[in-house]
């Protein structure tokens, strides 16, 4: 199993580099698992601009206010009902403008999973960052939960930056520290969340 063979080498690379800590870590935790979402893929883009720049636990009670909304929405375009609605639900003018270009995007309505995980990562890269509100950090969290990519690691996210700085010295959080834990860099970043105790990250 990917998640075992996974555990297996991000401890013994974490010993190997002389990360006790880290690998201690690892081995308390044990195994995991990535939580590859079985939403839509609009819904999916959806809580990916409602998490951004929030906490999880904001995140997560904003999401479930506007998940409802979404799921009862039945208007063809954007409408001001919508939005005062999106507003009461917590999200900000910048949010709701974003969250409208993509439930209104005819092609991302089309698009198939599978369609997508045939992608490369850049080519996942160059489709998604053509709209607006999805930067690199919102792609990545795609690609670990909607594709459920083994070896990606999101240098941006401010979680991941926090529980390095638990282990490790501000001057090593970079990509090449964390290069050595190809291809398993996303079960890295399921381990560092818990750090922090974010076990339910999921998107």
């Amino acid at each position: 199993m990917e998640n075992k063979k996974a555990y297996e080498f991000l401890y013994n690379k974490s010993l190997e580099k002389g990360y006790t800590d880290l690998a201690n870590h690892i081995k308390k935790i044990g195994l995991l698992k990535i939580k590859v979402s079985n939403k839509d893929f609009l819904t999916h883009l959806s809580k990916i601009i409602i998490g951004q720049q929030l906490s999880v636990k904001s995140a997560a009670a904003i999401w479930s206010r506007t998940k409802k909304i979404l799921e009862k929405n039945r208007y063809k375009k954007i409408n001001d009902r919508l939005n005062k609605s999106f507003k009461n639900a917590g999200l900000s003018r910048q949010k709701i403008e974003y969250l409208n270009g993509i439930i209104f995007n005819e092609q991302l309505k089309m698009i198939t999973k599978k369609e997508l995980k045939k992608m490369s990562r850049e080519e996942y890269y160059n489709y998604l960052i053509k709209i607006k509100g999805i930067g690199p950090w919102s792609i990545e969290m795609s690609r670990i939960f909607f594709v459920g990519d083994a070896d990606v690691f999101s240098i941006l996210d401010l979680g991941l930056k926090n529980a390095h700085l638990k282990m490790f010295n501000l001057d090593t959080y970079n990509e090449s520290f964390y290069s050595d834990f190809s291809p398993y860099r996303t079960y890295m970043c399921l381990y560092l969340w818990r750090v922090l105790e974010d076990e339910n990250v999921t998107i």
